[in-house]
Parts: structure tokens; sequence; C-alpha cells
């Protein structure tokens, strides 16, 4: 800082020197004596307002290990209190080193700045279970998973933890009824892990086995065709994700159909029929008219997210044969 000060008043003194030149040639002490004490504040003021600290080249450098950069996180959230993105890292880079309940405190409090954000808030629900002595989710993840499967219920990871609590908790039928509705959702290897364990959760609930593959489609099947505005086509990096839904024209429960697949060869057209449900007590041919729906997801995660790119919804009677297009033209804010 002495260094750092020296350096501004010299400079201040140079400026000083040009601004009082007129003055300097009529009362030289007194010009002299306003150009120091001018220096001298200034000087003053950065270091009683302003963030010296900064300048000290230890909180500017590169950090060499995760413990530096956590504790060079830790200064910057001391003075950004209410950076979410800042607490997230914190979180996830204590938790790398298995430090479970300062991982939960960091994800509280991002939780705490955006409580309605459900990715979070099934981040959080993960912390509270791994720092939890006994390992469960403790009623509060619980709640939190419950809620973020109410308001979103195609939310992946939200549906995984959530059907992983109650299989934990003894309830193995409605481990297997939960994870049945994420399993449409997913594809390759992670649909086939997820297959065994609800095999698993099946058997100890003493349920016959999962059927292999799909069911036949049963009742009517309706087309639907997907186009992508051209000028968004350049915007994709090639592993993202399309969904295509049906829902109850108000939107209500689960979709009734849904179809995951590469977002790629635009234009796409698909099939939905009952085939395509998540619940059986809910399917396509029940509805009347539906609400379709398409999205391209950046995550791989069928609940919205910023980024993501969608069409407008089509409202469609339900009739075999009957089709609809949809227009991927905006992206979700």
């Amino acid at each position: 800082m002495s260094a750092f000060a020296a350096s501004l008043a010299v400079l201040l003194l140079a400026a000083l020197a040009i601004g009082l030149a007129p003055l300097w040639r009529g009362q030289r002490r007194l010009a002299l004596g306003v150009a120091v004490l001018l220096a001298a504040g200034t000087v003053m003021l950065y270091a009683l307002l302003g963030t010296p600290a900064a300048l000290d080249a230890s909180n500017i450098r590169r950090p060499e290990t995760l413990e530096e950069a956590i504790a060079q996180l830790q200064r910057r959230l001391s003075e950004e209190p209410e950076s979410i993105e800042g607490w997230v890292l914190l979180a996830r880079a204590q938790m790398s080193q298995g430090r479970w309940s300062e991982g939960r405190d960091a994800l509280a409090r991002a939780h705490a700045l955006a409580p309605d954000n459900p990715d979070l808030a099934v981040e959080y629900a993960d912390a509270l279970m791994r720092a939890a002595p006994d390992g469960r989710f403790p009623p509060e993840a619980v709640a939190l998973l419950e809620g973020v499967v109410k308001e979103q219920p195609t939310h992946q990871r939200g549906l995984f933890y959530l059907g992983a609590q109650r299989l934990q908790a003894g309830q193995p039928a409605e481990a297997a009824e939960i994870w049945e509705r994420l399993l449409p959702l997913l594809q390759g290897d992670t649909a086939a892990a997820l297959r065994e364990q609800i095999g698993l959760a099946r058997e100890q609930a003493g349920l016959p086995p999962l059927a292999d593959g799909q069911a036949p489609a049963a009742g009517p099947a309706i087309t639907v065709t997907v186009q992508l505005e051209p000028a968004l086509a350049g915007r994709l990096r090639g592993d993202e994700v399309l969904y295509v839904f049906a829902r109850t024209v108000d939107g209500a429960s689960l979709p009734v159909a849904v179809k995951r697949l590469p977002a790629t060869g635009f234009p796409v057209t698909v099939s939905l029929s009952d085939a395509d449900g998540l619940m059986p007590a809910q399917s396509l041919s029940q509805q009347a008219r539906v609400r379709l729906l398409a999205r391209i997801s950046r995550s791989g995660d069928a609940a919205a997210a910023p980024g993501d790119l969608e069409a407008a919804p089509v409202e469609l009677e339900v009739a075999d044969g009957a089709a609809a297009t949809l227009r991927i033209a905006t992206e979700v804010e």
C-alpha cells in the first residue's frame, strides 16, 4: 500500500503542477501547499474508502491448489454475499473434499437467495442427505424434493432422488412407481441402469418384474412434426436433447405422452400414443384434446431452463392420425 500511495502522490503532484501553473507564478508557497494537501487527501480517501487489498498480489494471483481457490472464493463471498453462483461453486468445491456440512451450509445460502430454483433445491436436498449423521434424507430434504416434483413432474434429478428417498425409507413400491415415471425420459446406459434399480425395488415390494421394452401402442396415435427456426440452428452444439410433450389442456399433472430424442435432423416427426405415457391412469387416449409442446434442452433435463429453445404450444384434438406442427423459435429466459 505504501508504494502505491507514493506512486499515486507523485502522479497527482505532476497533474497538479500543470493545473496550478498560473498560481505557481504568482504565489509559489500557496500553490505548493494546495498541491501537497490535495495529493495527501486523495491518498487518505482511497485508504479509507477504496479497496487497497485488491492491489495485494496475494489476492489476485491465480490459485494453485483447491484449498487456495476455496479460500479466495470465501474472501470474495465475504464482500459479495448475494452471489448465488459463488455459494454454489463454494459448496461443490467443499463437497468434492468430503466437507459435507460446509457444503450443505453454502448451498443453504444459495437456496435462500433463490428459493424457487428447482435445480438448486434438488442439489440442496442432496447436500442435506450427505451431511446427515445417518446418511438419510431429513424431512427438509424430502419436502424440497416433493415440492420440485409437484411443480415440475418431469424434473429428472428430482424424480431420481425422490425415488431413492422412498427406497431408503422402506417404501420400495413407491420408489418403483416414481422411477417408472422417470424411465421414459432417459435413454441408453442411463435408462438401462435405472431399469435395474426399478427391478430391485419391485422385487423388494413383491411386485412382478418390469416388462421388457415398451408396451404396444393402444388407442389413437397422433403425429407431431417439429421444425427449428433456421436462425437458431447455428446455436446448437450437437449434444442437446429434444423433448416432445402432449399434456392435458390445463397443463396439470404429468404429460400424457412424451418423446425424448437427439436434437438433430430437423424437421423431426414423431408419433405419440399411450405407449409414450408416464402414468397408465392418465393416458393420451383418455383426452379429448391435448396441448403439444416441444423443447430443446441444453442440459438434457426435461424441465425448462434458461437458454433452452422452445416452440409455442399448439392444441390438437386427439384422434388416430391427427397431426400438428410445432416450430421452435424462442429461447427460454
